[in-house]
C-alpha cells in the first residue's frame, strides 16, 4: 500500500513540475512587441543618428512610443490642453498623448 501511494505521489510531482516551466520564447516575443529598441540602435539614436527605415512598422495606434524615438522627434504641435502632442520622426507624423506616449495616429509623409 505504501509503495502504491509513493508511486502515485511521484507521478503527481513529475507531472506538475513541467507545468511550472518557464517559456523563454514567449517572454522574448512579448519584449519585442513592446517596441523597445535594441541596444545598438539606442546608442545610434542617442548620438543623433538616423533610425532604420523599418522602425515605423513596429508601432500601431494604441502602442507606447519608445522614449528614444520620442526624443529623436521634432515637435510640430506643442502639448494642447488635452495633453496631446504632434511630433515628426523621419518624415512620419505621430499624434500622441504627451504624458503616456500612447500613439493616437501615425501619418507618413512622402517626398
Amino acid at each position: 500500500m505504501k509503495a502504491l501511494i509513493s508511486i502515485a505521489l511521484l507521478g503527481i510531482v513529475l507531472c506538475t513540475s513541467t507545468a511550472f516551466a518557464k517559456h523563454d520564447n514567449q517572454d522574448k516575443a512579448k519584449n519585442k512587441e513592446k517596441g523597445s529598441l535594441p541596444p545598438g540602435l539606442q546608442k545610434k539614436v542617442a548620438k543623433g543618428g538616423q533610425l532604420p527605415p523599418g522602425w515605423q512598422k513596429k508601432y500601431h495606434k494604441g502602442d507606447i512610443l519608445d522614449r528614444d524615438i520620442y526624443r529623436h522627434g521634432k515637435i510640430l504641435k506643442p502639448v494642447d490642453r488635452d495633453g496631446r502632442i504632434t511630433i515628426e520622426v523621419d518624415d512620419t507624423v505621430i499624434h500622441m498623448v504627451h504624458d503616456t506616449r500612447e500613439i493616437l495616429s501615425i501619418l507618413s509623409r512622402y517626398k
